[in-house]
């Protein structure tokens, strides 16, 4: 009877709390039925085919064409030089007394440079500097008695000549004396120093290099073909990495070297601000033609295909559209549309190679890496 009653007792409690839970569970604030209806809510809101259609469209990236200047040019390799290259040599042996000037120091024409042991040229000049005012007073003094006519002629002609050669032999000690200082020739700056001070330096030896570096020249060497295009004063551009500067045909050999087929053209380069250095290797560009106020395209731009040039153009309706394109002038970036590009139009640079004419596509910024 007990354990009858305990048995009953237990199927109530699970009745109650089985009533409990379906009570809480179909009350209509519930978690279930709210995301229930969200998910019902989100999928009448969707309009059919528009997720699709986004996520057709190809992602591309586009520029505008300029319009400027562009020129056909031959580029050719040189290195800067100087219409005034001088080396200098003393014109006396000696020791290396004292250096005034030393490499990349400007100096003018007939400053000295260094100066030799002059104690023995000194010493001469003196020496014959004295002996011809001796023999000078003494001329001076003779002169009034062959006046007189108490001298004989062949006496006075004797001692106007040991004048003379005395003046001579002065004038001689003192270009002697002047050799021991060591001058540059020209104005610039100097380049090179071959001694020190102490060394014992001889008219064969190498002193100082001295180059005019305002006078700046590049030489190149062009194809014989090229000769009808190249003409006097006829535009160049000299440039290495961003340094740019410009320049002119200053001469042309008139010779073909029949090793190479080529012939030399100097040119003179527009370098008053001294951007290069003398030696510095460089690119000279030779500017044949130039077409001024035209259509320039980026080469990124371009598709070739078939021996023909097409570019992808995005319409109003951003569809991507193929045009057949005609180019003339190029140069390292820049290419000139002759036919088939409007200044206005948007030009297709990245993401051209997924397209078709008519696809569909979406403009994105190029991303900018920090």
């Amino acid at each position: 009877m007990k354990m009858k009653k305990m048995f009953l007792l237990l199927v109530a409690v699970s009745l109650i709390l089985t009533v409990f839970t379906a009570t809480q569970c179909s009350k209509p604030g519930s978690t279930e039925n709210q995301t229930t209806k969200k998910d019902s809510k989100e999928k009448k809101d969707k309009t059919p085919g528009s997720e699709d259609k986004e996520t057709d469209a190809v992602p591309v990236q586009v520029t505008n064409p300029t319009v400027g200047d562009i020129s056909s040019f031959l580029l050719f390799s040189s290195n800067i030089d100087s219409e005034k290259v001088v080396d200098v040599y003393p014109l006396t042996f000696g020791i290396i007394e004292k250096i005034n000037f030393d490499e990349g120091q400007q100096v003018k024409k007939g400053d000295v440079l260094a100066v030799l042991d002059d104690r023995e040229a000194s010493l001469n000049e003196k020496k014959a500097d004295l002996n011809y005012k001796k023999l000078k007073a003494e001329f001076e003094r003779q002169k009034e008695i062959f006046q007189r006519q108490m001298l004989s002629k062949e006496t006075f002609e004797r001692l106007k000549f040991n004048m003379e050669t005395a003046k001579l032999e002065w004038e001689q000690a003192k270009l002697l004396l002047s050799y021991t200082r060591i001058t540059s020739p020209i104005s610039g700056v100097v380049t090179k120093r071959h001694f020190k001070v102490g060394n014992k330096i001889s008219t064969s030896q190498l002193a100082f290099s001295v180059v005019q570096d305002k006078e700046k020249i590049a030489v190149v060497n062009i194809p014989e073909q090229e000769k009808d295009e190249i003409y006097l004063k006829q535009k160049i551009v000299v440039f290495s990495g961003s340094k740019e500067v410009t320049g002119f045909v200053k001469r042309i050999s008139p010779v073909i070297d029949p090793e190479s087929g080529t012939f030399k053209v100097t040119v003179d380069v527009n370098d008053k601000n001294g951007i290069f250095a003398v030696g510095q290797f460089v690119n000279v560009k030779v500017i044949k033609k130039t077409h001024q106020d035209v259509i320039l395209l980026t080469k990124d731009a371009l598709i070739f295909d078939g021996g023909k040039v097409f570019i992808f153009v995005v319409a109003e309706n951003n569809e991507a559209r193929k045009k057949l394109v005609e180019l003339g002038f190029e140069d390292g970036s820049r290419v000139e549309v002759v036919k088939g590009l409007a200044e206005n139009e948007r030009v297709v640079t990245a993401g051209k190679n997924s397209l078709k004419n008519k696809t569909l596509v979406r403009i994105v910024e190029p991303v900018t890496t920090l």
